[in-house]
């Protein structure tokens, strides 16, 4: 295929060293600051920069902050070839698969709204890395007239540049999800960081410290949007954990050692059953029931 990359950080600069890698398509890259397309040319991890015209392309990824795939798709949508595959990697989906499918729909290109379960701490093309999606997991929401054959065009690309576990659902309940699986961790571990003991922690911390900490050094400007466009099903999430936090802060005032006890042991019962669950899963899940 010849693929097109809009966005070139970490994701897009990502995908394009996964292809050039690992694959025979033909890759081109946009992005906003020129310096950063003409790197990426210079290494060789893309055949050539397109700044306007989206036409010839079998596939055009948009690695964008979700505000902005709105109005880059909006802007370029008339200059794309009838039959051309529009995926986003967005880590949150609300109005876009919709919005952006409708629209697309009217020039005669599919739009497929998708999510790579993949990353790291710093961001930018220089932290692009050929085998970030290696094994990770890959999200895929088609709407219900999204034709199966790009459902399953787009499942192969994806495959091909390393992810091995996929699945299919809808964008409301990816929402729900994602808020639970990452963006929770990340509003817990940045708070974490704000004890004033943490001056202290060296020489006293170890592994749980910074599985803890890890991801505090996110992207503020990333993750301050992706809180705000997913911000109700954010909120349902911190008010079930900050219930939680109260149940144990609620033994240890009153010195309950059998409750803490009984809390301590449901929590390790609940990830081990998990981790059973995801031994067992298989290698393409379909969740398309919305949440309550």
């Amino acid at each position: 295929m010849k693929i097109l990359v809009v966005g070139l950080g970490l994701i897009g600069g990502s995908i394009c060293k996964a292809l050039h890698t690992f694959t025979e398509h033909s890759v081109y890259g946009c992005d906003a600051n020129p310096s950063v397309a003409r790197t990426a040319l210079e290494q060789h991890v893309i055949d050539g920069i397109i700044t306007n015209d989206c036409g010839g392309f079998d596939m055009i990824v948009v690695s964008l902050y979700p505000e902005i795939v709105r109005s880059w798709v909006t802007e370029h949508v008339q200059s794309m070839t009838a039959g051309t595959i529009v995926i986003d990697v967005a880590g949150v989906k609300v109005d876009i698969p919709e919005t952006m499918g409708k629209l697309c729909s009217e020039y005669g290109v599919h739009y497929l709204s998708t999510h790579p379960m993949a990353g790291k701490e710093r961001f930018g093309f220089d932290a692009s890395d050929e085998n970030l999606f290696q094994g990770a997991n890959f999200i895929l929401t088609p709407l219900p007239d999204t034709p199966k054959s790009v459902t399953a065009l787009v499942k192969n690309f994806a495959h091909q540049i390393g992810f091995r576990r996929f699945v299919v659902t809808t964008p409301k309940l990816h929402d729900r999800m994602i808020a639970y699986t990452s963006q929770l961790a990340h509003v817990v571990s940045s708070a974490y960081v704000k004890s004033p003991v943490i001056e202290l922690e060296s020489g006293f911390s170890g592994g749980s410290f910074h599985d803890m900490t890890r991801i505090a050094t996110m992207n503020e400007d990333m993750w301050t949007m992706l809180f705000m466009e997913n911000r109700e099903s954010l909120l349902e999430e911190l008010d079930v954990l900050l219930g939680n936090l109260q149940e144990y802060r609620g033994a240890l005032a009153d010195a309950d050692e059998e409750r803490l006890y009984q809390l301590i042991a449901d929590g390790r019962k609940r990830k081990e059953d998990n981790l059973q669950r995801r031994r067992n899963s298989p290698s393409v899940i379909e969740l398309m029931k919305e949440p309550d």
